[in-house]
């Protein structure tokens, strides 16, 4: 039978197994998802539409349920997702990182994930390379290895961080010999911006490459480095193609350099910071400080901006339909 109090539920089935639950995370969800709902409709008013129109009455709804899924990660810790899932692997030998008598480097590529910059909010693509080389005669699943990578791209993210996090978590949860981390990333057009934001064919989308290491790839100039980007390059994948974040003196955010509009709607604002909240971020985070202005900023020029929308991307309405390259 079952008994439901302030928001707790436990059932005991037929058989004395006891059931237990708890509502209250169902109903947190719901009132962040309503604070975000709230707050999209007040950006959608600062922008001048009626949010009562046909096409827009399901917008908040639907941007604010994208955004919940769009930060999972928050709500999830990338050790439940290693824990589990290490097994022994035949043949290692302890401590060396050699598997069968081969070298035990293990690489997957080409994992395609999305974030948010923390800068000003808008997505920017991630193509992730990992690798690392086993000890303690255990490896982990595959599958694991993208799992994790996506708990964390699925929060506000800068390139370099998204690195570190990733490795570091992999270190800690599979303790190997070593963990490496290529991430190629691009960062979603600014109209109107000066060309020299934009990559090396003028498209609106900045590119940038960022690594990270630990245990024996703490230094990049060491040989397992080369090994391993040796392996991605005759897999296609050119790690030098994409100006290194450190090797430029760029930020890797456009809006960081925005100062072209002047004061924004304080409402609007506000409203940025409530998602921020409801995401589970702290509106006041250093990094975070300037990012609903930004945002904001960036809503109102592109509302103003002669840009052209089409399915396959974004255009510059000035310069004709050349389409967005996402490959590299």
């Amino acid at each position: 039978m079952g008994a439901l109090n302030e928001g707790h539920f436990n059932v005991e089935l037929e058989n004395g197994v006891k059931l237990g639950g708890c509502i209250e995370v169902g109903l947190a969800e719901e009132t962040e998802t309503l604070a975000i709902e709230d707050a999209v409709k007040v950006l959608l008013q600062g922008l001048g539409e009626d949010i009562n129109r046909e096409g827009l009455r399901k917008t908040p709804l639907r941007v604010a349920k994208a955004l919940r899924e769009g930060t999972r990660g928050y709500r999830q810790k990338a050790k439940d997702i290693v824990q589990g899932a290490l097994f022994p692997e035949a043949g290692l030998e302890s401590g060396v990182g050699h598997a069968g008598g081969i070298g035990g480097l293990v690489i997957v590529r080409d994992l395609d994930l999305f974030s948010y910059c923390e800068s000003c909010l808008l997505p920017f693509q991630v193509k992730c390379h990992v690798g690392y080389v086993p000890s303690g005669q255990q490896v982990v699943g595959l599958s694991k290895l993208s799992r994790v990578a996506d708990v964390f791209a699925k929060r506000l993210q800068n390139p370099q961080h998204l690195a570190d996090e990733v490795c570091s978590a992999l270190q800690q949860g599979i303790k190997p010999t070593g963990v490496a981390v290529v991430l190629q990333c691009l960062h979603i057009h600014f109209p109107n911006f000066e060309s020299a934001f934009f990559d090396s064919n003028h498209q609106g989308w900045l590119k940038v490459l960022v690594t990270s290491g630990s245990g024996v790839f703490e230094n990049e100039k060491a040989d397992i480095w080369g090994d391993f980007t040796s392996l991605l390059k005759f897999k296609g994948i050119n790690v030098e193609k994409i100006q290194s974040q450190d090797s430029t003196d760029q930020c890797w955010c456009p809006s960081q350099s925005f100062s072209k509009m002047g004061p924004v709607n304080s409402g609007m604002v506000t409203a940025v910071a409530s998602i921020l909240q409801s995401v589970g971020e702290d509106p006041l985070r250093k990094e975070l400080i300037g990012t609903p202005t930004r945002f904001v900023k960036w809503l109102m020029n592109f509302k103003n901006s002669n840009l052209e929308m089409k399915l396959n991307g974004f255009v510059r309405g000035r310069t004709g339909s050349s389409e967005i390259q996402w490959g590299y």
